[in-house]
């Protein structure tokens, strides 16, 4: 879909669809039990001791957490070299490894989602939601930077907000790529070009636009910030489709909240995120 105003160009390599066909929960959870039933008989732990955070250094690894309401996904699709993520919290993950040294795209894009994602949907999830009548979709997410300050770091912290044409979708979505960007380093830079500057939930944005497939139109945030509070990311798609990016009867299929690190990033660490429809 061809954007209403002049939004041509691209200014990086098109990075390749992030999303993969991912291994069901119910498998990752059955091996999970007998590992851990196993290793109770071996070791046998003492009462009470806690459960060890859960770690994936698969490639496009993925882990249910609170109870499944959420997914935090490995994502590693740009890259050979390693990357991990550890649960940490109810709704978080760390990047415990990440050796990359990209310089024309993100490694990949560890991350925490909400929704449908391959012909899996989370748990009591309110998407798909068909996007003329999305409601109040309300998202608070708190990260914090690598740990390591000396070493060369590039990344990006961004919301990823999936559309499709049709509500059920058991591929990659085909429909557009919403991206909404909280902060970035020095040279990272969204796919396209930028064209204007908007305001949404009174914070000014820099937009950009990119030719890819699916397309990809991003709200660069001018004041870089590290959390956010009750975002309202409806407006942002309703903004997406009033330029002509985002059509009013495709179904927003995930809202994905992580990092794009191109080079390094361990430590990269989402400390809680949430994500509602309607309150729900």
């Amino acid at each position: 879909m061809e954007p209403k105003t002049d939004m041509g160009g691209s200014r990086r390599t098109t990075r390749p669809g992030r999303h993969r066909a991912r291994r069901p929960l119910v498998i990752v959870a059955l091996v999970a039990a007998l590992a851990a039933g196993l290793g109770a008989l071996v070791v046998g732990p003492a009462m009470g001791s806690a459960a060890a955070p859960r770690q994936t250094c698969d490639q496009f690894g993925s882990l249910g957490v609170s109870g499944d309401k959420y997914v935090i996904q490995n994502a590693r699709w740009g890259a050979d070299t390693k990357q991990c993520i550890t649960e940490n919290g109810p709704s978080g993950f760390v990047v415990d490894t990440a050796e990359h040294t990209n310089t024309k795209g993100p490694a990949g894009y560890p991350s925490i989602y909400r929704g449908c994602n391959y012909g899996y949907c989370t748990k009591t999830s309110p998407f798909p939601a068909q996007v003329y009548n999305l409601g109040a979709i309300r998202s608070s997410w708190a990260t914090t930077g690598p740990t390591d300050k000396t070493a060369v770091q590039q990344y990006n912290t961004a919301y990823d907000i999936w559309f499709h044409p049709t509500k059920d979708n058991p591929g990659r979505p085909q429909g557009a790529e919403l991206m909404i960007w909280l902060n970035r380093t020095s040279w990272v830079q969204p796919i396209g070009k930028p064209y204007y500057d908007v305001t949404i939930a009174g914070t000014k944005w820099t937009v950009w636009y990119g030719k890819a497939d699916p397309p990809v139109i991003s709200y660069v945030r001018k004041t870089p910030v590290t959390s956010v509070t009750n975002l309202p990311l409806d407006a942002f798609a309703r903004d997406a489709m009033l330029r002509g990016v985002v059509k009013p009867t495709w179904w927003l299929q995930s809202v994905q909240a992580g990092f794009e690190p191109w080079t390094g990033g361990a430590g990269l660490t989402t400390t809680s995120f949430s994500v509602t429809r309607n309150g729900q």
